[in-house]
């Protein structure tokens, strides 16, 4: 299929998460990071061969080629970047280039500072903030498309390509980097860390209150056994001890069978083991509907319908966990729900 020019249909679980439009792009190249000769990598071993002419390495040899694709337009687009006023407090002009990024800014940011987010984060089956996103210009996650509105903030996420990050930080733009926290308190201090850099620790500390105040109305029955639960997502991973759906799991009361695999904290593991486990519950990381894709493949074989019979089988939006936000409360209280169901339905 000839995906060129072409945004691909991102059906839940088809990237993986957390997932930004320039990971996404990777995933979809099947590379690691740009291929040779993108603009990426072209304006960045230009620079670099620009800094060195300045400091004499290329004395006799010319002038360096102007970046492939960007012209000349792309170096004087650097130079305003480098010379613009001193950052302000309190950012106006902020770029993200990742989906959890684009959730975060827009729940603590100013209307009208965010001037642009990922598409991934206009779909409202793998997004919280849809519908705010709906309304900015989309990007695809490249660091030219975040240069054009001389950013004093570009959001990124851990999977960023390193070629786009090193380009920002050399012409000059401000980056931070919103992680993949593994822990409540990881989420919370996360939460925090990008409130202050958009300046408004105030909404950060709020936005944090509430997430503990919507945690703290899930309340699970410590004196009963937990019940046993395995998660399954696309293309038949499953999440082990150290990861962030593990304590969500241990928090709605739930015990995480993949911890006695002996596996890290995401893996794949096959359905024959997913059977043999005894859970109690199997639980589908994608939305019940959500639409086919190769990497659901696994999550609709004839198996798991026949496990259907023995255990509850349940779909989690992925939405709710994939990014380290105020959502996982609603991931606790969902799995809370979805357990009480279980018992209920439990002879």
């Amino acid at each position: 299929m000839n995906l060129a020019g072409k945004r691909p249909h991102a059906a839940n679980g088809s990237f993986f998460l957390p997932c930004a439009a320039g990971e996404g792009d990777r995933a979809k190249r099947g590379g690691g990071g740009s291929p040779a000769g993108s603009p990426n990598e072209t304006c960045v071993r230009w620079m670099t061969q620009s800094a060195r002419a300045k400091g004499g390495e290329n004395r006799g040899r010319g002038p360096p080629p102007p970046p492939c694709g960007g012209g000349w337009g792309a170096l004087l687009l650097a130079a305003l970047v480098a010379v613009a006023s001193p950052a302000l407090a309190k950012p106006q002009r902020v770029v993200s280039l990742n989906l959890c990024a684009d959730e975060l800014a827009l729940q603590l940011a100013d209307p009208g500072v965010v001037k642009s987010v990922t598409w991934l984060s206009q779909d409202r089956r793998n997004a919280n903030v849809a519908a705010k996103a709906a309304t900015l210009p989309a990007n695809d996650g490249h660091a030219e498309e975040a240069l054009a509105y001389d950013p004093d903030l570009v959001l990124v996420g851990p999977f960023a390509d390193p070629a786009s990050i090193a380009l920002l930080k050399q012409v000059g733009a401000p980056v931070v980097e919103v992680g993949a926290p593994q822990t409540f308190d990881g989420v919370r201090r996360q939460i925090r860390d990008l409130a202050v850099a958009l300046g408004e620790p105030e909404r950060g500390e709020a936005l944090v209150a509430d997430l503990d105040a919507r945690l703290a109305r899930v309340v699970v029955d410590l004196s009963r056994p937990r019940l046993k639960a395995v998660v399954l997502r696309p293309n038949g991973f499953t999440v082990g001890p150290g990861s962030l759906v593990d304590e969500i799991l241990a928090r709605a009361g739930l015990d995480n069978l993949a911890r006695r695999l002996d596996i890290a904290a995401d893996e794949q593991v096959p359905l024959e083991v997913v059977a043999l486990l005894g859970a109690d519950i199997l639980i589908l990381d994608r939305d019940a509907a959500s639409a086919p894709s190769l990497a659901d493949a696994a999550l609709d074989h004839p198996a798991i319908a026949a496990l259907a019979g023995r255990m509850t089988v349940v779909s989690l939006p992925a939405r709710l966990w994939t990014c380290g936000g105020p959502e996982i409360a609603e991931a606790v209280a969902w799995l809370a729900a979805a357990a009480a169901r279980a018992r209920e339905a439990t002879p």
